[in-house]
C-alpha cells in the first residue's frame, strides 16, 4: 500500500519508541469498570471501587500470577506535547495567534472569539494574561 522508500514505522513497538523519544508518551491508569472512579493518586493501591464496589481486577485462574485491570485509560500529558509547540518559532508563533492577532469583529474566526473563552479570560485574568 505504501512506496518502498516511506518512512514510517514497520511496527507498533517501533511507533512507540519514536513517539516515547519525542516526549509523546502517555500514562496508563486503571479504572473502575463502570467508570466510577480512577484508581490513581490515593485510590492507586485499592483493588474494589470505593463506589460500587466491583473488582479492579478481572476474575481470572487461581495460579496467574498477573492482575489483569478491568479498564484501562490512557492519560496523555498536556505539558510535553505544549512544550514541544512551544520549541519552533513557527509553531509558538501560532500558538500566540489568540493573543497577538487577534481581531473583536463580532466575526468566529477562532475559539478566542467565543464567548466561553472570554469568559474564561474573564474569571481567570492572571493565566489570560500571558499567552
Amino acid at each position: 500500500m505504501l512506496p518502498t522508500d516511506n518512512c514510517l514505522p514497520k511496527d507498533h513497538r517501533q511507533a512507540q519508541k519514536v513517539l516515547n523519544g519525542l516526549g509523546m508518551s502517555y500514562e496508563k491508569i486503571h479504572a473502575c469498570k463502570n467508570n466510577c472512579m480512577l484508581f490513581y493518586k490515593e485510590y492507586e493501591t485499592l483493588d474494589t471501587c470505593h463506589i460500587c464496589k466491583e473488582s479492579r481486577f478481572k476474575i481470572t485462574s487461581q495460579n496467574r500470577t498477573t492482575k489483569i485491570p478491568q479498564k484501562v485509560m490512557c492519560y496523555l500529558p498536556l505539558k510535553p506535547r505544549l512544550q514541544r509547540l512551544y520549541m519552533l518559532t513557527h509553531t509558538a508563533t501560532d500558538m500566540r495567534w489568540h493573543k497577538e492577532k487577534w481581531v473583536d469583529d463580532e466575526v468566529m474566526r477562532h475559539p478566542a472569539n467565543g464567548e466561553a473563552w472570554k469568559e474564561f479570560d474573564r474569571t481567570f485574568p492572571k493565566f489570560a494574561a500571558d499567552p
